[in-house]
């Protein structure tokens, strides 16, 4: 969204971007007030409750979509603009934020397509689609909607060269309540027989651009409805004529309110939040009124609109939804730690692990003891579904989109580039003894990955067989010697095991516990590749054996995932026996899970199900984390080397993404639901807020999941929940469009931006 400032608020209109767009305009809608500014806010009431903020509107304006007299208005020159570009899948076919004649833009290939989120008001009183269009030459403009010409006797309009507002009309039923997906082609115009021939123009000069498109129902709407409703940065004020407003997908947190100051006194802001299921809450804000109270739809994702009424224009200021309770507070932290253990368990999924799935079968009782003493992210996503892609956005804190390594797919490469710095040389260089023991045969030397290490050890690769059996306490045992080896000095240890890697090998006594049955099949002891279908080019199974042999698989699953809990005990012990547990940052995580043929498949590397992608994550260090804190918002393996390095006192390497981790576990951020994103070879994505999961492949249309009632991502229910369908889609489309530029630690997460985050997105 757009910002303007005050020196032309006296009045409102197109008039104040005279400077932007050179072409002829219609006259502008002059709305005078008395004053630059309205009145300050008045102070708070002394019945206001005591609340904190966790989302502020105009930080996220970008998310915004605007509503003129009851039309959709898309901007397309913001930065928001890609959320309804269809994802740029399976290809890109919309240039973002161009600039014709001072204009910015948006500028489609001959053929392209959106997809436009209507309430049922707008679908049935949409009348026309008004477009204001560049073009360098004369052509001809057609518009389809869901499949047919935009209207029976037409569906298009001829343009001529420079900027023009242009009406295709639409016919009765085209639109409806929901997603809308309009396709928009362009074609040379014909010429008349003994015209000149035009001059060739580069293929830059040749494509058209929008600057904005208005679902609208009255044939007379005129001007640029962008200039009915606009922020002011500096002031965080919008500023809303009558009839205009802006909505926002979000998910109500408990106890959520709206709050801010509108004036003049007799203006009134409409505040409204649908959900899915037709359940709303609604009120004013104005004449002295600063909240409405959204409570009734908590937990429920809504459209939550504002539109202003009564007056000429309302001023709008720090727009906020706030939740009860002070704000958190991070305490001063304690010692940094003298020795940083990080633990990747290959192919171990949260879904098995009680203290991140509750319910789930298998005995940790070590990892139930840690979560009491440490903190807890059940929503974290590694950044790839198999070793090197979520190893490498670890190692680099980038996403797979920047530091480009995957396995599969085409266009990538299979070893960290020499331009980042990963998480071995920053320590080493910081004055850290640099230890890895690995038997991941992946993660290896050739691939970036023992960079800046004084003492690496991939175990797997030693004999040349990357595919063997070795199990966890042959990986501990070394790992133990060199840092017992190192005691004197900060050291850093990476450990990698391999224990609930395919195929699964039985840990007693826990299968006994897990299958006590009697079992004739194939597999008695291991998941046989053969009678699985894995070869060593495969992270998957391409046989389904029957529900006898699934439940038995499962078991020896489980088994390991109780034998690596055992281990991970161990491992504890070894530290307080020697002292240092105290002074050990540790952290247990997986590079990715596993299928276990929830979707008919085992293994890994074969899609974004929540058993590939969601991984536990538990970090321990009661100096710096607070003990049985469990955090349900998301964070990502981006975020791994930031947390580590402010641990130990250290700023994130220049490429960084991710963000420290600290603050959210102090209650930072939390009550508002946080994204967690993964990419699968950079041709599919999936993210997930809350409970509601989206994931989009080559087709560029998402399937939705409901995960509080679908946690095995069974049924896709994008079709029967529009509301929550655009929720996910505004979050994912923004972020694909930025990925490869964001960075938490300066914009915040797609869902809660800072105030930069905008400016920087918009800035030309």
């Amino acid at each position: 969204m757009r910002s303007t400032s005050l020196s032309c608020a006296l009045v409102l209109a197109a008039a104040c971007r005279e400077h932007e767009d050179p072409a002829p305009r219609p006259a502008p809608i002059a709305i005078s007030i008395d004053a630059a500014a309205p009145p300050d806010a008045p102070a708070p009431k002394s019945d206001e409750r005591d609340e904190h903020e966790v989302f502020a509107f105009g930080d996220n304006r970008v998310m915004a979509h605007r509503i003129v007299d009851g039309d959709l208005v898309v901007d397309a020159g913001s930065a928001g603009f890609a959320r309804y570009t269809r994802f740029g899948l399976p290809a890109p076919r919309w240039s973002l934020r161009v600039v014709r004649d001072g204009v910015r833009a948006a500028a489609p290939d001959r053929l392209a397509s959106l997809e436009l989120p209507l309430t049922s008001e707008q679908a049935d009183a949409a009348t026309l689609i008004l477009a204001r269009v560049w073009a360098a030459q004369p052509r001809t403009i057609a518009i389809k909607i869901n499949g047919r010409k935009a209207d029976d006797t037409a569906g298009s309009a001829q343009l001529e060269a420079g900027w023009q507002t242009i009406a295709i009309g639409v016919a009765k039923g085209r639109l409806a309540a929901g997603e809308n997906q309009v396709v928009i082609e362009t074609a040379a115009a014909k010429a008349p027989a003994k015209a000149p021939k035009p001059k060739p123009k580069t293929k830059q000069d040749d494509r058209l651009a929008i600057a904005w498109l208005r679902v609208a129902r009255d044939p007379q709407a005129e001007g640029d409805p962008r200039d009915r409703a606009v922020y002011d940065a500096a002031a965080d004020r919008f500023l809303l004529t009558s009839g205009a407003g802006l909505a926002w997908y979000v998910q109500v947190p408990d106890g959520g309110h709206v709050t801010a100051h509108v004036a003049p006194d007799d203006c009134r802001v409409d505040v409204k939040a649908i959900a899915n299921d037709g359940g709303f809450a609604a009120g004013a804000l104005g004449g002295g009124d600063t909240r409405v109270d959204l409570s009734p739809m908590s937990g429920k994702v809504v459209r939550l609109e504002l539109r202003a009424r009564d007056c000429p224009i309302a001023f709008v200021d720090r727009a906020r939804v706030t939740i009860p309770g002070p704000a958190p507070t991070v305490p001063e932290p304690g010692a940094p730690p003298k020795y940083v253990v990080l633990w990747m368990m290959d192919a171990f999924r949260a879904a098995s692990v009680r203290p991140f799935t509750p319910g789930a079968r298998a005995d940790v009782p070590n990892f139930e003891k840690l979560a009491k003493t440490g903190t807890v992210f059940r929503q974290y996503y590694e950044q790839g579904n198999e070793s090197q892609t979520s190893h490498s956005s670890v190692w680099t804190s980038t996403y797979p989109a920047v530091h480009n390594v995957r396995l599969a797919g085409v266009g990538g490469t299979w070893r960290i580039g020499p331009q980042f710095a990963v998480i071995g040389e920053i320590l080493r260089d910081a004055g850290f003894h640099t230890i890895g023991v690995t038997a991941n045969g992946f993660v290896e030397e050739n691939g970036g990955y023992a960079r800046g290490f004084d003492d690496f050890r991939n175990m797997m690769r030693e004999k040349g067989v990357i595919n063997g059996v070795i199990f966890g306490e042959k990986v501990i045992k070394p790992a133990l010697e060199k840092l017992h080896a190192s005691l004197d000095r900060p050291t850093f240890l990476f450990l990698g095991t391999v224990d609930t890697h395919g195929p699964w090998i039985a840990r007693h006594p826990w299968l006994e516990q897990y299958d006590p049955g009697p079992y004739h099949g194939p597999f008695q002891e291991f998941g046989t590749a053969f009678d699985l279908g894995i070869n060593s080019q495969s992270m998957g199974c391409s046989k389904i054996p029957p529900p006898r042999d699934i439940q038995r698989l499962r078991a020896i699953y489980d088994s390991a995932v109780s034998y690596q809990d055992a281990r991970l005990g161990d491992f504890v012990a070894q530290l307080q026996k020697w002292g240092i547990y105290d002074q050990t940052l540790l952290i247990v995580t997986a590079d990715h899970g596993e299928e276990m043929f929830e979707h008919g498949r085992c293994g890994h590397g074969g899609g974004l199900v929540e058993t590939l992608v969601r991984v536990p994550l538990l970090i321990h260090y009661p100096a710096r984390f607070p003990g049985g804190a469990v955090v349900d918002e998301g964070a990502e393996g981006v975020d791994l080397v930031p947390t580590i390095l402010a641990s130990v006192g250290l700023p994130p390497p220049f490429q960084a993404q991710g963000d420290a981790l600290r603050d959210l576990a102090f209650g930072v951020g939390r009550g508002w639901v946080r994204p967690s994103y993964t990419s699968m070879f950079e041709f599919a994505h999936t993210m997930r807020l809350g409970t509601w999961k989206a994931t989009v492949g080559r087709s560029g249309t998402p399937a939705l999941y409901d995960l509080s009632v679908d946690p095995w991502e069974q049924t896709d229910v994008a079709a029967d929940h529009p509301i929550e369908r655009r929720f996910m889609t505004d979050a994912l489309g923004l972020f694909l469009a930025e990925r490869a530029v964001w960075k938490k630690r300066e914009w915040g997460v797609v869902t809660a931006m800072t105030p930069r985050a905008a400016l920087e997105m918009d800035e030309p």
